[in-house]
């Protein structure tokens, strides 16, 4: 624990590096007997939406220096940001442990993992616990007591340097308080060195010595290991597809034989109306209004509404000539803002000097759009031509 805040305590490089040798240096004097050996593995992983993420890890161990394979381990865990500030990670794993028959022991566990991390120097420090428990079949060799069949504990102290180019390293000091079993009360420290190849790959590589601290005959390694990670790119929100809405036209049916007046007058309440609502037109609901007089008119000033308490869409000098029509989408340029539901609703058509159009639209049940009057009752259904 001395040698963990240690490292909290300094933020220089070089005192980190020193306080860790001399921990090394003193905890090596604890052993009777050490030995090397090697990790080598594989890790892809990927975020997620939501603050999740998954990885998968399969990884290669091999002990006494080197010259036998220990075991073989598949990881597979997933993560999410529980809190602002912790992590929690449900971790599953299946490994092979070579026993003393010159064979492979089946052994599998769930661990849960809580971490959190923060600011520190030049860098951030990082902490975790992790209680893990073994489960499927159990093994009863005598000659691997070391198996995590039962419950156990770890506690990790780190600190990670910041980024200088592709590298950083980072370290930290792991605690096995496991008081059942007495191999598994030890501690482990990790120096590590991590290199992005490209945006997606990185190798990570380094040093992990481990020290049992209340067996009989006491055991340090010294392991050397490796591991080339696979991030994949964050899935991509599905967009949706982005249909243009057409902007509000005039559509006039004959060619028009009149010639249009400088300043044309106004459309009366008794020429201009409210003829179409399409509460499910494509690509959006659309509303059609008719000058059914044989004058050109404006219709500025006038207001389409879905409330009386609301402006709506007031027009501007838009003029139509003899029999034509304005058509109009919602949230298409110049055109209404609000939608039209076809459950049913109300739509108001309001002069500039107060005259009202009411018009009960819906429910719509047909493909087809609803006709109306001047007043504002429903006619028959019918396709309106240049829809």
């Amino acid at each position: 624990m001395i040698l963990g805040l240690s490292v909290f305590s300094k933020t220089s490089d070089m005192r980190i590096v020193l306080l860790l040798a001399f921990g090394l240096i003193t905890h090596s004097m604890w052993s009777q007997w050490s030995e090397s050996g090697g990790w080598l593995g594989f890790e892809v992983n990927q975020s997620l939406r939501n603050d999740w993420a998954w990885s998968v890890q399969y990884e290669n161990r091999w002990d006494a220096d080197l010259t036998r394979h220990q075991r073989g381990i598949l990881d597979a865990s997933i993560e999410n940001d529980l809190f602002s500030a912790i992590k929690v990670n449900l971790q599953y794993r299946y490994s092979e442990e070579r026993n003393g028959m010159g064979g492979y022991t089946p052994q599998q566990r769930v661990a849960l993992r809580l971490s959190s991390e923060g600011d520190m120097g030049k860098g951030e420090w990082n902490a975790r616990f992790m209680t893990a428990q073994g489960v499927g079949p159990k093994s009863h060799s005598t000659d691997m007591p070391w198996l995590e069949e039962g419950q156990s504990w770890r506690i990790r102290f780190g600190y990670q340097h910041a980024r200088q180019g592709p590298w950083r390293w980072k370290t930290d000091l792991e605690l096995f308080p496991d008081f059942e079993e007495f191999p598994e009360q030890k501690t482990r420290f990790r120096w590590l060195m991590t290199r992005e190849i490209n945006d997606a790959l990185s190798t990570c590589f380094g040093y992990i010595w481990s020290q049992e601290w209340n067996a009989v005959d006491p055991q340090a390694q010294h392991i050397v290991k490796a591991n080339l990670i696979w991030k994949l790119n964050s899935p991509k929100k599905r967009k949706k597809s982005k249909v243009k809405i057409p902007e509000a036209r005039i559509m006039v049916a004959d060619r028009v034989k009149q010639v249009a007046p400088v300043q044309p007058i106004v459309c009366s309440s008794d020429a201009a109306y409210v003829s179409g609502v399409h509460a499910k037109g494509q690509p959006a609901d659309w509303i059609v209004i008719t000058n059914r007089s044989n004058n050109w008119c404006t219709l500025k000033g006038w207001r389409l509404t879905d409330s009386l308490e609301k402006t709506g869409l007031e027009f501007d000098a838009v003029v139509l000539p003899p029999q034509a029509r304005w058509k109009g989408y919602e949230k298409g340029e110049g055109s209404f803002s609000f939608g039209v539901s076809a459950d049913g609703e109300r739509l108001f058509w309001i002069h500039p000097e107060g005259q009202m159009q009411e018009i009960q639209v819906g429910p719509q049940a047909s493909e087809y759009p609803q006709s109306f009057d001047l007043l504002g009752k429903g006619i028959p259904s019918e396709r309106l031509e240049n829809d």
